[in-house]
């Protein structure tokens, strides 16, 4: 990944911090051993990962009690930007020994527009710490809250080796519900290793735990809808290979399309990603996930509350898909 994909007007972390900044190479994908064609389809991803950095970044060279200023990210990749963030100030409230509330400020600034995303960065941090319970500033959110268990399986499956990476396929037969959500993260990563290819991301998926499948294409759908980088055709290639689990595709796309929906910008690849995927505009699959919130969106809400919710949206996709 060339330095043209890191934004240089958004301010890089001094002191201390500095050892913990993230580096471009870390998303190049020769690097990472990733597919590298379509050239176009690399750039895309490759600029979303890089303002992934950036916002992380930009959390770390961020004074305490000052959220930082994503605006110079292009909206189209801001909500990378603010996952990044939201990694970086849970990272910071977990080093410090007296504890900070950078994760609270951060959300209270970020979350009416990226909070899909800010929750996802701090499972990032749960990954790197190596821990498993959600932080307790993110209690405000009974449901979203389990997002970060989507951003854990994302990290360790982005990061891993290949042969790592070859773990999430000898999955034991039961798991919690955490799980899922892992590997709902785990799809969204292979969005990026496949550099978007159909039938690659088709051959993963033939790879992966037979209990875990819909989860994991629930997670491509989610990247292609938010992350992109595809032309129609892939996407309805996409949606042909998703065969008995294309309600669980549909679920994703309809989770992308509500966060861009909050971010108040929606470009045109994701109406192009909801309409191949889930068979409807995105504005209608966002509402899904509003629809199917009622109830479960509640005080002590736990995993299983989230199974219910992905579910409920599924339940409502199939009536499009079938209508």
């Amino acid at each position: 990944m060339t330095g043209t994909h890191v934004n240089r007007r958004l301010p890089t972390p001094a002191g201390w911090r500095r050892v913990l900044a993230l580096k471009p190479t870390m998303v190049d994908f020769v690097e990472r051993g990733f597919r590298t064609t379509p050239a176009g389809t690399r750039s895309t991803l490759e600029s979303a990962a890089g303002a992934f950095l950036d916002g992380f970044n930009a959390e770390l060279a961020s004074p305490a009690g000052q959220p930082p200023d994503l605006s110079p990210v292009p909206a189209v990749r801001r909500g990378f930007a603010a996952e990044g963030a939201g990694m970086a100030a849970a990272l910071l409230d977990a080093l410090t020994p007296a504890g900070t509330r950078r994760l609270a400020r951060l959300r209270a600034e970020y979350d009416g527009r990226y909070a899909y995303l800010v929750h996802v960065g701090v499972g990032w941090s749960m990954a790197k710490l190596y821990r498993h319970r959600l932080p307790r500033s993110t209690g405000d959110a009974p449901l979203l809250r389990w997002l970060a268990y989507d951003g854990v399986g994302f990290c360790q499956s982005f990061f891993a080796s290949p042969r790592r990476f070859a773990r999430w396929s000898a999955h034991p037969s039961s798991c919690p519900p955490t799980c899922d959500i892992q590997y709902q993260g785990v799809g969204r990563s292979l969005w990026f290793r496949a550099c978007a290819d159909p039938d690659v991301l088709g051959s993963y998926v033939e790879g992966m735990p037979e209990a875990h499948r819909g989860d994991v294409w629930s997670g491509i759908a989610l990247a292609a809808t938010y992350a992109g980088g595809v032309e129609p055709e892939a996407l309805r290639r996409l949606a042909e290979l998703t065969g008995a689990h294309r309600a669980a595709a549909a679920q994703g796309a309809a989770f992308g399309a509500e966060a861009w929906r909050l971010s108040g910008s929606v470009p045109a690849h994701a109406r192009a990603a909801v309409e191949a995927l889930a068979n409807s505009t995105l504005e209608e699959a966002a509402a899904w996930t509003w629809q199917a919130r009622r109830g479960l969106d509640v005080p002590g809400a736990d995993a299983t509350h989230y199974r219910r919710w992905r579910l409920a949206v599924q339940r409502r996709a199939t009536v499009a898909l079938t209508g």
